[in-house]
């Protein structure tokens, strides 16, 4: 070997040292905690709450009926019909099992309903597998069992419904990707700006403009539903508040990377990874039960999950932004967030000056 050769490989090694370990070790680990996603081919953590038909069901019967459910969901306890319905709504469960009475009662006849959201489409066939299985395990009890199953609200297609998915993700992938490309490509005039103007006032300039062009490509992708017959309604001023306020959001925090790694290969590819991160643990598609614990819990912390569920139901299911309002406190505590992130990350960039 050429030691000359050795050497001059060693030296590329330590100026890009941070680059080589996000791409060679960051990269590969994020690869390895990614596997954690399916804990299993057959949904059995997806949230289900039951709730009595009426005042004559007792406790016994509302718990042997969850213990039925828990070998194909996570039962949860609700009081009364309407509040399993709101929470249905919300997606902190995704299907209301109603329990009659007279399940202790020979000769009764006895009808478990499980009722399954349309415009949750990525649960609506599982569903069935659940109410088979329900079904099945009914002959344990005395009475005799009727078990079925209700779509309740507008049954939307998957196209419909990944397109509502689609807007979020879309500008997330702008957001770690061409907007600090762009930005770093200006690198080289900063120092002229900083004399003739401003750093703020370019960053301004810059947040304008990729305001109208997110703008437009989100007009874009709704032209493209209304001509394949979608029934989403992307204009809902709802629904654009809230895909603004992620996308600005995610802006803010891909630059705050590029300001704080100072423009290197290293901070495009952390910014590569926080996407990658973004789509493989936002669950922006299946319930929560279909995945492992962990990301069920990575999820519940991903403001991109929240908006993901605020903009389905909005957009595609045609529900009260009202009904969100935790989530939306979030969004906005997390748009702050990412600003003030930014604001440190360009401070700390102009004090140490590009070359500092």
């Amino acid at each position: 070997m050429d030691a000359p050769l050795l050497r001059k490989e060693l030296f590329w090694l330590r100026r890009n040292w941070r680059a080589v370990a996000v791409v060679f070790l960051l990269a590969p680990a994020l690869f390895g905690v990614a596997t954690t996603s399916f804990d299993r081919t057959v949904p059995q953590d997806v949230p289900v709450a039951v709730v009595p038909a009426d005042d004559a069901v007792t406790e016994d019967e509302l718990q042997a009926v969850a213990g039925l459910a828990r070998t194909v969901s996570a039962p949860r306890s609700y009081e009364s019909l309407d509040a399993a319905r709101t929470a249905l709504d919300r997606e902190r469960v995704y299907g209301v099992l109603t329990v009659g009475h007279g399940l202790y009662e020979s000769g009764a006849n006895v009808t478990l309903s499980l009722a399954v959201d349309g415009g949750m489409v990525t649960y609506v066939d599982p569903s069935v597998a659940v109410t088979g299985t329900l079904r099945d395990r009914a002959g344990v009890f005395p009475s005799t069992v009727t078990v079925e199953r209700r779509i309740v609200g507008a049954q939307r297609t998957l196209p419909e419904f990944l397109f509502t998915t689609g807007l979020v993700y879309l500008l997330a992938i702008y957001a770690f990707t061409y907007v600090p490309y762009h930005l770093a490509r200006e690198q080289r005039v900063f120092d002229r700006v900083r004399v003739e103007s401003s750093l703020w006032a370019l960053l301004a300039a810059k947040a304008a403009l990729f305001a109208a062009l997110g703008a437009a490509a989100v007009a874009s992708m709704g032209l493209a539903g209304v001509a394949l017959g979608y029934r989403v309604s992307v204009a809902d001023p709802a629904a654009l508040a809230v895909v603004g306020l992620t996308g600005a959001a995610l802006v803010a925090v891909s630059l705050g990377v590029t300001f704080a790694t100072r423009f290197s290969v290293a901070g495009r590819f952390v910014n590569v990874a926080l996407l990658g991160g973004v789509v493989a643990f936002s669950n922006p598609v299946y319930p929560t039960g279909f995945f492992s614990a962990v990301r069920r819990t990575i999820a519940g912390w991903s403001p991109v999950y929240h908006a993901t569920v605020v903009v389905r139901a909005v957009a595609l299911k045609g529900l009260s932004p009202g009904l969100f309002t935790g989530r939306l406190l979030l969004l906005v505590g997390v748009a702050v967030a990412a600003g003030c992130w930014l604001a440190a990350s360009v401070v700390a960039y102009e004090r140490r000056g590009p070359d500092g």
